[in-house]
């Protein structure tokens, strides 16, 4: 039989995909026994995130599910923001040889005016116990190149982009949403280098 309890806000995502609306300031759900299989890999769920039946769907915790899935999940509780980033499959994965534990993944470029913008992921692993978290300062450069492979353009980028309430270091096993650009157009380019200028 299982157990029925009261929680206040439930954090979950659900299988089925469906909206859920909450009416009042609690929900009523049961305990769900469940295990995971993840492409082909066993992966259980501990004891401090129990998957929950409500009205008949499963919600599972989102923490668990991202990270199965590599991706990176914080939570703004100023802003009540739920962040997941994650390098998307199909998209190549930059690395600077001389720095193997940071990466890169462009997102979009684009021409704004006569300056060209470019969206990506940055990541750093976890090399070290992961109970140790440290942060970084890293600052990077993208080389872009036409198809005879000719220089086109440059553009810098940091770990520290974004809105001025972002956090301007990046962790160890975290995945960041950064911005980089330069003028000129390079939006056209066929490959693109990664070099880290900077890590501190």
């Amino acid at each position: 039989m299982m157990k029925k309890f009261v929680m206040g806000v439930v954090l979950g995502s659900m299988l089925s995909l469906s909206t859920v609306v909450v009416a009042s300031d609690s929900v009523q759900a049961f305990l769900f026994p469940a295990y995971f299989t993840i492409n082909g890999q066993y992966a259980d769920t501990n004891q401090d995130s129990p998957v929950l039946n409500y009205n008949g769907q499963a919600y599972v915790p989102i923490r668990f599910v991202a990270e199965q899935l590599g991706a990176f999940i914080d939570y703004n509780d100023k802003d009540k923001n739920i962040i997941i980033n994650h390098f998307p499959p199909g998209k190549e994965i930059l690395t600077d040889p001389q720095y193997p534990n940071v990466h890169f993944s462009l997102m979009d470029i684009y021409l704004d005016g006569g300056y060209t913008r470019v969206r990506g992921m940055l990541a750093v692993d976890q090399l070290e116990d992961p109970a140790i978290k440290k942060e970084y300062d890293i600052e990077f450069r993208l080389t872009f190149f036409d198809g005879n492979d000719k220089l086109i353009g440059t553009a810098l980028g940091y770990s520290r982009s974004g809105s001025s309430m972002d956090k301007k270091t990046i962790g160890t096993g975290e995945i960041k949403r950064v911005e980089a650009g330069e003028v000129g157009d390079f939006s056209k380019y066929s490959k693109v280098s990664f070099e880290v200028t900077s890590f501190k």
